[in-house]
């Protein structure tokens, strides 16, 4: 495939993913043959699972990984291949029973290779906002004292690196709900204070989202904003959407 036949699919398919039209962009990506339609495709997987729009999160996680690694092999070197498959890996370790998780080491499996994409990649904010986002997965699972002693995971270092992403890109929505979400979902006596995650939806409430994940996402937002003031009500939620599921507050699905 010539490179500019090949730039045009790109356009397209991102076209495409940018309207929500994830079906048709997946069949160009995926019949690409190339690293970067295999990891758009793997994006386009995730992205799905991010919307709830997925009935089994862990068998498409581990289809998005299986195409990042693809684009992998293809270009071992290819940033977006990177990203997904880190970021499918870390669906598949969230989606994985407590135990078997803990037994199999996959924690830190995921750890290791977030910590590698911010390594090889330091100037993307993504980075620290996936080991940022483990932190509190890890905490919001097994409780703060127990990550720290288990995992060597905690709340503050989650919130450190959140932060630092949303400095380099205070605008970057999904950056901004993933982290206030996060930090809604902690159990109330690990992290009572709401204060952080009101001032990020109050942000995204003023944001203009440049696609339909970014529309989506600052719907979700403006709801838990107005929930704010029940912690218990709002925890829920924000746990739904970290779960892959679409949030609703209960009684008015």
């Amino acid at each position: 495939m010539s490179v500019p036949a090949l730039a045009s699919d790109v356009v397209d398919v991102r076209s495409a993913m940018s309207q929500g039209e994830y079906v048709v962009a997946y069949q160009q990506a995926e019949q690409s043959g190339t690293a970067e339609g295999y990891a758009l495709a793997a994006e386009i997987l995730l992205t799905e699972i991010m919307l709830g729009d997925v009935k089994k999160n862990k068998k498409q996680a581990k289809r998005a990984r299986k195409l990042a690694e693809a684009a992998l092999e293809l270009d071992p070197a290819h940033q977006n291949a990177r990203l997904q498959y880190a970021i499918a890996d870390g669906f598949v370790t969230r989606e994985t029973g407590d135990v078997s998780a803990w037994m199999k080491k996959l924690p830190q499996k995921t750890e290791a290779i977030v910590q590698a994409y911010r390594r090889d990649f330091p100037a993307d904010p993504r980075g620290d906002a996936l080991l940022g986002a483990w932190h509190l997965a890890i905490a919001r699972k097994a409780g703060n004292d127990n990550a720290e002693k288990w995992f060597d995971a905690t709340i503050v270092e989650g919130q450190r690196l959140f932060q630092n992403a949303r400095s380099n890109e205070p605008d970057n929505i999904i950056i901004g709900v993933n982290y206030a979400f996060s930090l809604l979902a902690l159990d109330e006596t690990d992290f009572p204070d709401t204060e952080e995650a009101r001032m990020i939806l109050s942000h995204i409430a003023a944001t203009e989202p440049i696609d339909h994940l970014g529309d989506v996402l600052k719907g979700y937002a403006d709801v838990a904003l107005t929930q704010i003031e029940n912690r218990e009500i709002v925890s829920d939620y924000a746990g739904m959407f970290l779960d892959g599921d679409v949030p609703v507050i209960e009684g008015n699905d």
